[in-house]
């Protein structure tokens, strides 16, 4: 596999999808891991910040590890400091499995 091919494989974009009176929704589309949740996490700050309220739908997720619930988690810290609410739709069901084998599901209402 050519190292172009591998990166295209952790690549994953974070695009807001809707906009309305401090709502944002955001879709999230391609792999959540280790080399894509650095990029994401500089996107989400780039984006969050001006919405009192917002949905991260993951049903374009292709492939998530534990990395991807890590930055679910910081998002979700982020979101509790500045009064923000934080939805989370259409997790995979790897994600939730990992999420509850952490005893972690809880924290994120999926």
């Amino acid at each position: 596999m050519k190292l172009d091919d591998m990166k295209k494989e952790s690549e994953c974009t974070l695009t807001l999808s809707e906009s309305n009176d401090g709502i944002g929704r955001f879709l999230l589309i391609g792999v959540m891991n280790f080399d894509s949740v650095i990029p994401l996490n500089l996107r989400a700050n780039e984006l969050f910040p001006e919405y009192t309220s917002i949905t991260i739908d993951l049903s374009g997720v292709t492939y998530v590890n534990s990395a991807g619930l890590a930055l679910l988690l910081e998002w979700k810290r982020k979101a509790d400091l500045a009064n923000r609410t934080m939805e989370i739709v259409g997790a995979p069901k790897k994600l939730l499995n990992i999420a509850r084998v952490s005893e972690i599901e809880t924290i994120l209402s999926f």
